[in-house]
C-alpha cells in the first residue's frame, strides 16, 4: 500500500467527504461521498468556491473560519448546514508546510469533541491540560522540565506577525519533538515538558536555544527549572493544586527552585491557607466594593452602559485575587455575591436609566446548582432586565456548549442581555460564538492593543467583527486609550468602546465618568442599551 492510500484511509476513518481549498476558498481537490453531501461528483467541484456548498449564512461563517485560521491551526468540528439544508460537521486544518492550502473534512457526526486544549500558536498543550496530565502521574520517575525565555515577547514584536507566527511554530515543533509524555506552552514566554527525570534541564533548554536561533530570535537568555512528580502521600486533587501553583509561579516569572510535589504542596499551603480562609469570608460577607466604568457608542460617544468591576480591600492585585477565587473553587459564591451587589446598585441608582453589565464565570454557567441560584435571583428581579447585562468570563471553563447555551437562553428569555467577555480571534472563540447565542462580545484587550500595529491581526479582527454583524451580535472594544485607537476601532466596525479614553472606573455611577469624551455624531440612532 502506498503512503498516499494509507493516509487517505486514515482521513476516511475520521470523515465522509474531504476537500482542499486555496487561500481564496476555491476547491483544489475533492474526494469521498460528494453526491450524498452536495449532489455533485467530486471532480465537478474543482475550481468552485467552497463557501457555496453551504447555505448563505453558513457560507459566511465558513469564509470567516477560513480567513481566521493560521498556519498549523486546527478548527472544528463546527455544525453547519449545507445548501441542501442537511446538517454536517466541518473540521479544518491549515498545512504548516504549505499555508496557502487548507484541508477540510465533512462528516455526518462530530469526529471528535470540540477541543480547546491546544495553544493556537505552537500546537502544544495548554497549561491546564498539561497540569491535569501531570497530576495523574503519581509515584512515577517523571519530572516537569520548565523553561522560560523572558525576552521572547519583545523578540516576537520586533519580528512582525508573520515572523512571530513562524517562530512559535518552530518552537512548538522543537519542544514536541523531544520525546516527552506531554509538552505545553505555559505562558507567552515559557514552555514545559513531562519526561523521564533523567532528561534533566539541559536537553529542553538547549533544544529551545537552537529553535530560537533557527527561528530568527537570536541568542536569548533561557531560565530553567526541574520538578520531580514523585508525591505518593498526596491525593490527585492535592497534586493538581500543587502543580498549578508551581507552573503558575514559573509562568509568571518566579523561577524559585522547588524540588518535588511534597515540598511544592507544603509551600503552597503555607502561603495560601490563610489567604483562602480570609478571602472566603470576604466573599461570603460581600466585603468588597464595585467600581463602574462607562462603555460608549463609538459612533456618538454617548454612554450605552457601565461595567461593574470588583475592588477588594485586601492587599494585592484585583486580577490576581479573582484568579485566586477561581482556583480555590469559590467563584460560584463570588459570582452570586457580585450579582447581589449590582442588583442593589441598579435599584438604588440616582443616575437616570443607568444600565450595568456584571461578570459571571464560565464555571457558574456550567454548574446546574449555581446557575439555578443565579437564575432564581434574576427571575425575582425580572423588572430590572432592561437595565442589567451579563458578561461571561473564563469561557475556557465551558466544556458542554449545548448545556451552557440552554443556560444563556434562559437568561435571555427573561429579558437579560448576555455577552462573552475576553473574546479573541482564535478558533476556540469562534466555537463559543457558534455554540452560544449571545447579544454582544467584548474583544480581549490584548487584541485591541494591536490595532494600528499589525495589519494581519487587524484583518483577522475585521473578519470576526463582520461575522458578528451578520449574526446580529454587537461588538465591544476594550482598552481604548488614545484618539488613534478609537478612530481605527470605529473604522474597523466595532459598535462600542471601553477604556481610559472615555473614562476610568468610579466608585459610584454618578462618579464613574465625569470626563467621558464625546465623539462627533453622525446621525446614527442607537437601538441597543
Amino acid at each position: 500500500m502506498t503512503d498516499a492510500a494509507r493516509f487517505l484511509g486514515f482521513a476516511f476513518a475520521n470523515a465522509d467527504f474531504l476537500f482542499e481549498i486555496d487561500g481564496k476558498g476555491a476547491i483544489l481537490f475533492a474526494t469521498g461521498a460528494a453526491s450524498e453531501f452536495v449532489g455533485d461528483k467530486a471532480e465537478g467541484m474543482i475550481g468552485k468556491p467552497a463557501g457555496r456548498l453551504f447555505k448563505p449564512s453558513d457560507g459566511t461563517k465558513f469564509s470567516t473560519f477560513m480567513r481566521t485560521l493560521r498556519t498549523g491551526d486546527r478548527a472544528g468540528p463546527f455544525s453547519l448546514n449545507l445548501a441542501s439544508g442537511k446538517e454536517v460537521f466541518l473540521s479544518m486544518f491549515r498545512l504548516p508546510l504549505n499555508d496557502d492550502r487548507i484541508s477540510c473534512t465533512i462528516s455526518r457526526a462530530p469526529s471528535r469533541p470540540a477541543s480547546v486544549d491546544r495553544d493556537e500558536k505552537t500546537g502544544l498543550s495548554t497549561r491546564e491540560s498539561f497540569v491535569a496530565a501531570a497530576a495523574q502521574m503519581k509515584g512515577t520517575d517523571s519530572a516537569i522540565t520548565m523553561v522560560d525565555v523572558p525576552g521572547l515577547p519583545d523578540a516576537c514584536a520586533k519580528m512582525g506577525a508573520d515572523g512571530a507566527d513562524k517562530l512559535m511554530l518552530h518552537i512548538g515543533a522543537a519542544v514536541a519533538d523531544i520525546g516527552a509524555k506531554a509538552a505545553a506552552r505555559l505562558s507567552e514566554s515559557s514552555f514545559g515538558v513531562i519526561a523521564d527525570a533523567a532528561l534533566g534541564k539541559s536537553d529542553l533548554g538547549n533544544r529551545l536555544r537552537t529553535a530560537l536561533k533557527e527561528g530568527g530570535a537570536g541568542d536569548l537568555p533561557v531560565e530553567e527549572a526541574l520538578v520531580s512528580l514523585k508525591g505518593k502521600d498526596l491525593s490527585t486533587d492535592q497534586r493538581m493544586l500543587a502543580l498549578r501553583y508551581v507552573v503558575d509561579r514559573f509562568a509568571k516569572g518566579d523561577h524559585a527552585d522547588v524540588n518535588d510535589m511534597e515540598s511544592a504542596f507544603q509551600q503552597m499551603m503555607d502561603e495560601t491557607i490563610t489567604r483562602a480562609r480570609d478571602l472566603t469570608e470576604t466573599v461570603a460577607e460581600g466585603a468588597f466594593t464595585m467600581a463602574y466604568q462607562p462603555i460608549v457608542y463609538l459612533n456618538t460617544g454617548e454612554i450605552s452602559h457601565y461595567e461593574a468591576l470588583t475592588r477588594f480591600t485586601q492587599p494585592g492585585n484585583t486580577g490576581e485575587t479573582v484568579e485566586f477565587v477561581e482556583r480555590f473553587g469559590i467563584s460560584d459564591a463570588f459570582d452570586l455575591a457580585v450579582a447581589v451587589k449590582v442588583i442593589a446598585a441598579v435599584e438604588e441608582s440616582t443616575v437616570q436609566n443607568s444600565h450595568i453589565a456584571f461578570n459571571i464565570s464560565g464555571r457558574t454557567i456550567s454548574s446546574p446548582a449555581t446557575f439555578g441560584l443565579l437564575a432564581g435571583m434574576l427571575a425575582r428581579k425580572r423588572a430590572l432586565a432592561p437595565r442589567l447585562m451579563i458578561e461571561i468570563t473564563e469561557s475556557s471553563e465551558i466544556v458542554d456548549l449545548v448545556a451552557a447555551n440552554k443556560a444563556v437562553q434562559t437568561l435571555r428569555a427573561m429579558g437579560f442581555r448576555v455577552g462573552l467577555d475576553d473574546f479573541g480571534a482564535g478558533a476556540a472563540s469562534l466555537q463559543y460564538l457558534h455554540g452560544l447565542t449571545v447579544d454582544f462580545v467584548k474583544f480581549d484587550g490584548s487584541l485591541v492593543k494591536k490595532i494600528g500595529r499589525s495589519k494581519r491581526d487587524e484583518t483577522l479582527l475585521i473578519g470576526v467583527i463582520n461575522l458578528c454583524r451578520e449574526l446580529g451580535v454587537h461588538t465591544v472594544a476594550e482598552f481604548l486609550e488614545t484618539p488613534d485607537q478609537v478612530a481605527r476601532a470605529k473604522e474597523m466596525g466595532f459598535d462600542l468602546g471601553q477604556g481610559h479614553y472615555f473614562g476610568a472606573a468610579g466608585q459610584s455611577l454618578s462618579m464613574a465618568s465625569p470626563t467621558v469624551r464625546k465623539l462627533k455624531r453622525k446621525g446614527v440612532q442607537e437601538v441597543w442599551g
